[in-house]
């Protein structure tokens, strides 16, 4: 996987004249000479526990424009478009890694970014009662094609040669468990890492205790399937419709006993599991390959 290094903006990308990608940006401002003006009332979300339709939404408020409606329209666009800009830049790559730095890095991803931003869909919209104007616009988390966050950022993270998954280590499980795992037939992961604090993030890592990586993303190489529906969803329960959409209907569930950044961050985007759970996994693994299909749920 390649790794970015934290640093100041310097980049810039334009959408629709408007400078996106440099310096701080402001939730909302007056866009330059326009003489538009622009609330400061703003909202925004990534919505992570949508499954494979997860999204990134902001909303843009104009005032009452003198102009008339449509100048009050196309204000709120550009506030939501540059609060979408915000929320993007400030998205989890990995645990050390923010879309922020990765925009700097990669010229490719900069560029797919401010494609994928220009073709925000507007999903709510309405006058307000003072005349100005109200615009929610949607962008997906994932998808195949140009639309997708996903589809400008997993390319330039997956491996040039992935790495095989570790062999499990049968000392830690006791026969009866090794029999079992074997005559089962997991259709997935879950992994429940409630009330533990857990950040979302584009490329997670399940460790065990000891340090071991368990599944990440130096290990896949199905990188339309990642853009498609990411390497895990995230859910509120164990037995919610996300999970047992993504971890089908006989998943292997287990306890997270913590969660982590990597080694160098305090980003908590990683789950920790026992050395046993992990063995489990790896073995159930060897018969279904339900991490190679990314049938991964993080329960948060």
């Amino acid at each position: 996987m390649k790794l970015f290094s934290n640093k100041k903006i310097i980049a810039a990308v334009a959408i629709g004249g408007a400078l996106i990608f440099g310096g701080n940006l402001p939730c909302a401002t007056a866009f330059g000479n326009s003489g538009v003006n622009v609330s400061v009332n703003v909202q925004g979300s990534i919505n992570w526990n949508k499954g494979a339709d997860s999204d990134v939404t902001a909303v843009g408020i104009s005032r009452p424009d003198p102009r008339g409606l449509a100048m009050a329209r196309e204000a709120a666009i550009m506030a939501a478009q540059r609060n979408l800009v915000g929320i993007v830049q400030g998205m989890q790559i990995n645990s050390m890694t923010t879309m922020r730095d990765l925009i700097i890095a990669d010229d490719n991803v900069n560029r797919r970014i401010s494609g994928t931003l220009r073709g925000a869909q507007i999903i709510e919209e309405d006058m307000t009662a003072d005349g100005g104007y109200y615009v929610k616009m949607r962008v997906p988390i994932y998808g195949v094609g140009e639309s997708s966050i996903a589809a400008a950022v997993i390319p330039s993270i997956m491996p040039n040669t992935p790495q095989p998954f570790n062999t499990p280590n049968l000392n830690n499980l006791k026969p009866s468990i090794i029999q079992d795992v074997q005559h089962a037939e997991y259709s997935g992961v879950i992994v429940d890492a409630s009330g533990l604090g857990l950040t979302e993030t584009f490329s997670p890592v399940i460790y065990d205790v000891n340090g071991r990586s368990i599944y990440g993303i130096e290990n896949l190489q199905n990188d339309a399937l990642i853009t498609d529906i990411g390497m895990v969803s995230y859910s509120n329960s164990v037995n919610d419709e996300i999970a047992m959409n993504r971890a089908g209907n006989s998943p292997l569930i287990v306890k997270a006993v913590s969660v982590r950044g990597g080694n160098n961050s305090v980003n908590k985007v990683n789950t920790v599991i026992s050395a046993e759970d992990a063995d489990k996994i790896l073995l159930a693994n060897e018969k279904t390959h339900m991490l190679e299909n990314c049938a991964v749920v993080f329960v948060k």
